[in-house]
């Protein structure tokens, strides 16, 4: 038996708020985002953002998840499915590449925040 997401009562939500910065190209920190949604800050986030980017990635939709950013390292806090608490090289660049397509298609003029 599979174990359960938690937050997956949110998830709506978290994509919805997820758009919304897509389209204004804001990358807020996990504790302003927790803010938006209900969530604290720790999470845990990982399951239920886990979900969201592989649906958005099976729709042929850009990663959305990217946008969340660890406010220690200035990079999401999971990159590629796995945690980035120091990202590394590959990881920062894989980051640059999945925030670059959001924004390309919901928010062209934004600007990458790293």
């Amino acid at each position: 038996m599979a174990a359960a997401v938690r937050y997956l009562d949110k998830e709506a939500l978290i994509r919805a708020e997820l758009m919304k910065c897509a389209r204004a190209g804001e990358t807020p920190s996990y504790r302003e985002f927790g803010a938006r949604v209900g969530i604290p800050p720790q999470g845990p986030w990982k399951p239920v953002l886990d979900k969201i980017s592989r649906e958005q990635t099976g729709q042929g939709l850009p990663d959305i998840t990217f946008l969340l950013i660890n406010k220690t390292t200035g990079y999401p806090g999971q990159i590629g499915f796995l945690r980035a608490r120091k990202p590394t090289p590959e990881q920062k660049e894989l980051a640059r590449l999945k925030l670059q397509e959001v924004f390309e298609a919901f928010c062209p003029t934004a600007r990458l925040p790293f």
